[in-house]
Order: C-alpha cells, then structure tokens, then sequence
C-alpha cells in the first residue's frame, strides 16, 4: 500500500490546513507536528478534529475528483475537458490514477480520525464534556470516511488504530460485514454524545441529527430497514430540520447552513486558485474561464417531469437567465448559450449565482433533510407504511409545487417504490446519490448496461498500486 504508507507515517497533523479557514477551521496547527506530545491542551484536540474535516475539502474528495467515480458513471454527466473519460462509458481500469487519489485520501481521513480517537481520550487536562464531543465528532467522520470506501469498493482493509508501523498497513481486506459493524458501533456513539446545534462558529460540525441520519443511511444500504426507519424517524422528528422553501437554495453560496442542511462540507474563502474556487471553475461553461469538466446529458434533462422547476434549478438550459453582471461589450453572458457545452448544457446547481473570479468555494451538502424524507419513504414503503411513505415523497413534491402522489396510482408496493426512484432521481441529481441507488437497487445493469456497465462494476476495482504492494490483498473478482 504504497500510498497509505505516505499518509499513514506521517502525522496525522503534518499537512498544512492553511486554505480551511473559514469558521473552526480557522483553529489551524503549524505544519509538520508529530503526534507524540502534541495532543496536551483542549485547542490541540479540537485542532485535531479539526484536521480529519480538512481531508474532505481536498481536491481529490469533494472538491473536485470524487465526483467522476459518483456521477459520470450514471451517463447523467459526461466528463470533458479532464481526465477520467474511462468513467463515462465503463472502460477505467484498477491502474486509473483516479481511483488511488480517491481511495488514499478517504484512508488520509481514516487515519486522522483514528488519531484522535486513541489519544483524546487520554488527556488528562480537558473538560469531559468536550474530550467526549470530539471524539464523537471523529467516531462520525471515520464512519463518514468508511461509508465512502464500502460504497465505492465494498469490501477493503479495516484500522480501527493509527499504525506504529507502516508495515501495519500490509493487511488483508475485511468484509463489508465487518466494516459495517465499526461503523454502526461508531455512529452509536458519536449520536449519544454530540449537540443537536452548534453556535455560529461551530457550524459545520457533525451533529445528532447528523450521526442520526448517517446511520440510517447505512442501515438502508444493509436492507435493515426496521432501523433505517426508526434513525431516519428520529431526524424527522427532532423538528430541527426542514425543507428551504426554494429550491435553488439547496446549494447556493448565499444560503450556506440553512435549516435543511444535516451535514455540509464547509468551502473556505480562499485565495483564488485554492480549492473552494476549483469547485466552481471545474464545471462552469467553457467561457469565461470556466473548464465545463462535467456535461450534464439529454438523459437527465428528460427525467425531470413537465414543469418541474428543479430542472431549471439544476441544470443551465439555452436561452436562460445566466450572468448578465458579468457581461462586457466583447462578451454576453447576459442568457446561457447552448453552444458553450458539447451537450447543450451545463451544471447550475450549486454553481448560481454564477462566478469566476471569486475568493470563495460553495459549501456542499453531503447530507440533506429532502434525502432523509426520501430514504425514509423507501424504508417505510419496505415496511408496508404506504401512507406514511407516501407523505414523506409528497413533502418533497410540495416543496416546488409538483403534483402529489395518491393512493390511487401508488397503492402498491411496487408502484410506490418506482415514484421514490424518480424523486430520488430529479431532487438529487449530481449530488453523488444516483450511481449508489441504481447499484444497490439491483437497477444498475438495466438502466447503465446500454452505457457499459457489467456485473464487474458493482464496485471499482482496488487501485493496482496497491495490489502490487500489499501481498496480502486480493483484487476484487473480474479486474
């Protein structure tokens, strides 16, 4: 494991966490601490914590290149302008220097949280109450971390400790099983421990609400949906959540942590160039400045029913509203022009308002409460709860004035579950959901087939660079 050896012997402190200034994650280390001797105040532990939410700002995790192993492989998005086209059609292989990025920071991650777990724990000058809430908040995130790793490879190695070693690296894969018992056990206890709210400079933090609906999450991967219905009942029923009333608020720089917000990645203000500006260059049209890495296609334009607002939320359609302050007598950018992307289309949500020379990176929700309605629904309907899983959809539908499903055309099981993976489909579109969905429903080789997609890709292959290293690690089947 030649790239968790690099992340694994150095500090879990040791990177610079310069651009990760916005709020708590200002509280920044200096570079290059060891471990032995650091964590000896309450600043040190929380800037601890502070680094495993720093990994999921990087370029390889949300900032940028996680995206291409969630989204292009739904055929909704095409990748131009970039690397990864391997993703578009199915044709990566394990030696795709995409697939070691993703994997060795999610692990970076892991790592950093492990850290903190074994030695906050063991400080003697720190009040309880908070050497208990950050340890909670790092039990979240490696589940957080882990969650990623079991839906992107499924079955990979398990460090519940930091290693002393980087020999202790070279192990074997542990089942999805195993991982998510760890997982479980985590967001058990993060969810006994953390906050339901956070005053303003915390905001970002994981929270109950936050453990609460990841763990429903998982257990709706396990197809236990007893729990999934009971954790994701809990974050309905705390009241702390609620649908924004326009849609293209959801991720909108200017309504960054709104009530329907659970858990959002926090995007500093940066200097330009940094990583939060990246988001928003990465795929805004080739205009401009803008890179246009990420397409979206005709497949997911006509997925939207008529008169659905969210497509127009979601998604830059010719002839629209798209930055007239920014327009100059040599270019209009007064209305979107179909001829800036090889599709006809480019990607709004989460890039509106539109900007290109900015100091700051958009937040984005990894967890949100119209997902929590949806994942719910679907536990609920599995139960035979229609009613109840009926309302959940219509709550969601309601938000942008679409018509609401009745018992009539959704009485059953079966016709139920289809109106949930339409919902899921247009209120989540790009928002890495709907390659999981498709995958996990057992729906992937009928809708993705025509595209590539074979048994084989139900999971990515582990990165070749890896599997050369690490003797005791198997490749998965078919690659």
């Amino acid at each position: 494991m030649k790239y968790i050896y690099k992340i694994l012997t150095l500090s879990c402190l040791a990177l610079s966490l310069g651009s990760c200034d916005k709020d708590f994650l200002d509280k920044t280390p200096p570079d290059a601490i060891p471990v032995d001797g650091f964590f000896n105040s309450a600043e040190r532990a929380e800037q601890g914590v502070n680094a495993i939410y720093a990994t999921l700002q990087t370029t390889e995790l949300y900032s940028n290149t996680m995206s291409k192993l969630y989204t292009p492989p739904t055929g909704e998005v095409v990748l131009t302008n970039t690397g990864g086209y391997g993703f578009n059609d199915f044709t990566y292989s394990a030696a795709d220097g995409i697939l070691m990025d993703v994997y060795g920071k999610l692990y970076e991650g892991v790592f950093r949280a492990n850290t903190v777990i074994k030695e906050v724990p063991l400080m003697e000058d720190i009040d309880a109450g908070l050497q208990s809430r950050l340890v909670g908040e790092a039990k979240f995130l490696r589940a957080f971390y882990y969650w990623h790793l079991t839906t992107l490879w499924s079955d990979v190695p398990l460090f519940t400790e930091p290693f002393e070693v980087p020999s202790d690296a070279l192990v074997a894969k542990s089942t999805r099983a195993a991982i998510y018992e760890v997982m479980i056990q985590d967001l058990i206890d993060a969810e006994a421990v953390l906050p339901e709210v956070y005053g303003a400079s915390d905001l970002g933090r994981a929270t109950k609400g936050a453990a609460q609906a990841l763990l429903g999450k998982v257990y709706l991967y396990d197809e236990n949906y007893e729990q999934a219905e009971a954790w994701l009942g809990e974050v309905i029923d705390s009241e702390l959540y609620d649908l924004v009333e326009n849609f293209g608020d959801v991720i909108n720089i200017n309504s960054e942590n709104n009530v329907e917000s659970i858990f959002e990645i926090q995007f500093a203000e940066v200097g330009e160039g940094d990583v939060g500006t990246l988001r928003v260059s990465y795929n805004n049209p080739q205009v401009n400045g803008g890179f246009g890495n990420n397409l979206p296609t005709q497949t997911i334009v006509d997925a939207f029913e008529d008169g659905d607002p969210r497509l127009n939320e979601s998604i830059f359609i010719d002839g629209e509203v798209f930055a007239p302050e920014l327009s100059t007598e040599s270019l209009n950018l007064d209305t979107y022009q179909s001829v800036w992307s090889a599709t006809g289309y480019n990607l709004k949500k989460g890039l509106f308002p539109v900007m290109y020379v900015n100091n700051r990176g958009t937040n984005f929700p990894a967890i949100r409460y119209a997902d929590v309605l949806l994942m719910y629904a679907e536990a609920a309907n599995e139960l035979d709860m229609r009613d109840v899983a009926r309302d959940a959809v219509n709550e969601v539908r309601d938000r942008v004035g679409m018509a609401l499903l009745d018992a009539g055309t959704t009485g059953t099981k079966e016709a139920l579950f289809d109106a949930i993976v339409h919902e899921r489909q247009v209120e989540l579109a790009f928002e890495y959901h709907r390659f999981n969905d498709l995958r996990r429903w057992g729906l992937a080789q009928t809708v993705l087939g025509p595209n590539g997609y074979a048994e084989r890709n139900r999971y990515y292959p582990l990165p070749q660079e890896e599997i050369d290293t690490n003797e005791n690690l198997v490749q998965r089947q078919g690659w």
